[in-house]
């Protein structure tokens, strides 16, 4: 018996110190590479600390996303009222689209129509929400009030679906304007909603600049229906020009790629320093986790495995390593985008980085869609839902070309009342009308332009795959429906539909409805 038990503890005794050794072993392991990656990139000149990236904070009378947050309610009445909105850039087919406000009505679900006269029944009770708009609009600065300090450990951050519901109003009130041939009413919204779009710049965070995207698809709309009356002076083109100039959207996503790094580090680096902070966030992971069933991602482990066994381990052995990896899935996708800013989508095929290395501490970037055991026990905050993806570079740059589509066409339309024609070429515009040839993001080259035989022009992006297809609007391979220009085999400007074609298209909408 006494040989039995000297057996147990002897094996209990070595089990305990190889038990120890793993964890120094590990702990020391990803101390060293976490330490020797921070150098480096330090050292290359990246900035990894939030405090160095944080923007300053404006006064209340100066910011305009204060009065904008402050108008949430009113606008979801508002926006709920005019839920039947009119088609923006609703395609009829490809390369045509609806102008919307030649209509006389529409439909969205195919039973419901509406019209101008109940959209104008609308804007006259809304009439002083516009005007606060146009004046918020006009504040020079913008910052939504998020805690840089607190960041995702506690991540609270104000309502920020305002911002999409002002974007949809404006579009709306412009459309209104322009059924009712009143060009300088339409050209004051416009220009709201493009400033809207621009004064969200300074805000470093990803889902602050997503929601900007999609304000930004608003006002390309919006611009793209203006163009398609007449009556415009060259000083309304040229106000309009100049507010989508002020628009860089590469830039500002690249800062808020920047700063989510800079957040993750210290998410880890304040979970490791305090408990309470640790505890916060396994609570909320969790909740978060129920309330989704799991949909959000989750821990492996849960209850007392989790809070007694597992995170004390991961505190002790693996944190380092997690910390690594958060950063190191946040290099290769800022590697990537400043690879797709200079040199286009298209260069971003087939490869993580300009050498074509393989990342293998970046298993969701390397299309892996599961991750084994052990890296779900060490990598305690990864998810098999990371949202970490080229999807973000992609939109980054589909909306600057967007801008930069938006931006020729008017300085065409500039051009053809200053000339009576429209110019041959793009660089005919420059220095004039453009500083300089409007650039396609898709593949890093100048736009595509050509004169079309009814004596209009073809203006397009190569699109999603790069390849330049001629100007062809035809839906892509794997594209399931056509809703939006990028959509085609080539990310055409629209022409637009007439109105026989529009009244059609309608039609065959609200019958399958």
């Amino acid at each position: 018996m006494k040989r039995f038990l000297i057996r147990i503890v002897l094996s209990v005794s070595v089990l305990f110190w190889v038990l120890l050794l793993f964890v120094a072993v590990e702990h020391l392991r990803g101390n060293w590479a976490l330490n020797r990656r921070l150098s480096a990139l330090k050292s290359s000149g990246e900035v990894l600390s939030v405090a160095a990236l944080e923007p300053q904070r404006p006064s209340a009378d100066q910011n305009a996303a204060t009065g904008l947050m402050g108008l949430s309610n009113r606008l979801d009445t508002v926006m709920s009222n005019l839920d039947n909105t009119p088609p923006m850039l609703r395609l009829s087919s490809p390369g045509h689209a609806i102008v919307a406000w030649r209509l006389k009505e529409w439909s969205r679900d195919g039973k419901t129509t509406n019209d101008w006269s109940k959209v104008e029944e609308e804007l006259g009770k809304s009439r002083d929400l516009l005007d606060l708009i146009h004046g918020f609009v006009e504040r020079p600065s913008y910052e939504s009030g998020f805690d840089y300090q607190k960041g995702f450990v506690d991540f609270q951050m104000a309502p920020i679906a305002p911002l999409k519901r002002a974007a949809q109003l404006l579009s709306i009130a412009e459309a209104y304007e322009l059924s009712r041939g009143r060009t300088e009413a339409a050209h004051e919204h416009l220009i709201s909603l493009i400033k809207l779009v621009a004064v969200q710049r300074p805000e470093p965070l990803l889902i602050s600049q997503l929601v900007r995207h999609v304000c930004a698809v608003f006002a390309f709309n919006a611009t793209w229906q203006a163009l398609q009356t007449s009556g415009w002076t060259d000083p309304q083109l040229a106000s309009v020009q100049s507010a989508w100039q002020t628009c860089d959207f590469v830039h500002d996503m690249a800062a808020a790629i920047e700063m989510e790094r800079a957040l993750g580090l210290d998410f880890y680096q304040q979970i490791q320093d305090s408990n309470e902070k640790l505890t916060l966030v396994l609570n909320g992971r969790e909740k978060v986790a129920e309330m989704t069933d799991g949909a959000l991602g989750g821990f492996t482990t849960h209850g007392f495995v989790l809070n007694w066994i597992h995170v004390p381990l991961w505190h002790l052995s693996w944190a380092d390593q997690a910390e690594l990896f958060y950063l190191n899935e946040w290099q290769v996708i800022i590697e990537r985008e400043r690879i797709a800013r200079t040199n286009g989508w298209a260069a971003l095929a087939g490869r993580f980085d300009l050498q074509g290395r393989a990342l293998p501490w970046a298993p969701f970037l390397e299309g892996k869609s599961k991750i084994g055991w052990y890296d779900k026990m060490r990598l305690l905050f990864a998810s098999e839902n990371s949202g970490i993806s080229d999807i973000m570079i992609r939109k980054e740059l589909s909306v600057q070309t967007q801008q930069q589509m938006a931006l020729a066409a008017i300085a065409i339309e500039r051009y053809r009342l200053k000339k009576g024609r429209i110019p041959s070429e793009l660089s005919a515009l420059v220095p004039d009308y453009l500083p300089i040839v409007p650039r396609d993001n898709m593949d890093g080259k100048a736009l595509r332009y050509r004169l079309a035989p009814n004596g209009g022009f073809q203006l397009y992006s190569v699109g999603q795959d790069g390849k330049d297809n001629g100007g062809d609007p035809t839906p892509r391979p794997g594209s399931s429906h056509y809703a939006q220009i990028w959509d085609g085999r080539d990310a055409v400007w629209p022409t637009p539909a007439t109105t026989e074609e529009s009244e059609n298209f309608l039609r065959r909408e609200r019958k399958d409805n």
